[in-house]
């Protein structure tokens, strides 16, 4: 479900960019959304939320990874 629009930072450049904020999974985590600057995966909330969330979003990012190596092997 689309929830607005949130400002997110990318972990691997450090930008900050505003992109859409969709529920990740039914859960209340939103969707990573790739960096407009570096194209990265591992983005997260800006701000006080997504810091406190940096662990459970290291498993998300995973979970990706293994889900997009998983579609490129077939």
């Amino acid at each position: 479900m689309v929830r607005g629009k949130t400002i997110f930072k990318c972990t691997d450049c450090g930008n900050h960019f505003e992109d859409l904020d969709i529920e990740y999974c039914a859960t209340a985590f939103s969707q990573p959304m790739r960096c407009p600057k570096c194209g990265s995966w591992r983005t997260r909330p800006s701000g006080l939320r997504g810091w406190l969330e940096q662990s459970t979003y290291r498993l998300i990012w995973e979970n990706m990874e293994e889900s997009e190596e998983q579609r490129n092997v077939k």
